[in-house]
């Protein structure tokens, strides 16, 4: 489900997402698709075979092969804009008349969500029809996203293949679960980041019941260190 829109960035992995409004998509997000710790992707427009047209109505259409490259992201932060607020002077209509008499009337309220890139993962459409991983990588990714690049929320086997790994001289071996990027997390100076890494820790725990026993010593390690520093 897209949710909003890429209107601004604070480095190459913290991006401000416009949630979108009324009347911009058929079904507008509710705010359980824009939660706190929810993972997202956004489609690299640079790495989906240029402007072709045709490309882009094969991919719509689901009839596309290519590979398709997504940066994954968490929202760990919401503002909300109102930048009526504080204007106190007389109105000669309320919100209801402005609807009704002035539907082209932009509304200036927004909902902001803050998302961190955690990394980057490729899928292609097989011919049988199925979407295939074939590729992810957790860290800082080397390319940087675009304004107005359209942001998805992904749903629990998204979520799993994103955290599936399988090593190349390890053939054979069945994946394993992976969370490179919490080294990444910890180095970002955001006092909301701990609480996202225990959140996506309790999403893991039910995406992947056969690891409960190692996510509770990392979920244990956090909230040790979440609790040290907020005590000083």
């Amino acid at each position: 489900m897209f949710i909003g829109k890429i209107v601004k960035s604070d480095s190459h992995i913290n991006y401000v997402c416009q949630i979108y409004g009324p009347r911009e998509v058929e079904v507008e997000p509710a705010p359980e698709d824009y939660a706190f710790g929810r993972f997202v992707r956004i489609a690299v427009r640079a790495r989906q075979g240029g402007d072709d047209p045709e490309a882009e109505l094969h991919r719509v259409l689901g009839m596309s092969t290519e590979p398709r490259t997504y940066a994954v992201g968490v929202i760990y932060d919401t503002i909300l804009l109102n930048p009526s607020f504080g204007s106190l002077g007389p109105r000669l209509s309320n919100e209801t008349q402005v609807e009704l008499f002035s539907p082209d009337y932009i509304a200036e309220r927004a909902v902001l969500i803050y998302v961190m890139v955690l990394g980057m993962m490729q899928e292609r459409t097989t011919s049988e029809g199925q979407t295939e991983v074939f590729s992810i990588m957790h860290g800082v990714p080397l390319l940087s996203l675009e304004l107005g690049s359209e942001i998805e929320t992904m749903d629990d086997e998204q979520v799993r293949a994103f955290h599936f790994f399988s090593d190349p001289d390890r053939l054979g071996e069945p994946p394993y679960l992976h969370m490179g990027y919490l080294p990444h997390i910890i180095a970002q100076r955001n006092s909301l980041l701990p609480m996202v890494a225990l959140c996506i820790i309790d999403q893991l725990e039910r995406l992947f019941p056969q690891n409960l026993s190692l996510l509770s010593i990392v979920k244990r390690n956090f909230a040790w260190r979440l609790k040290v520093e907020t005590t000083g």
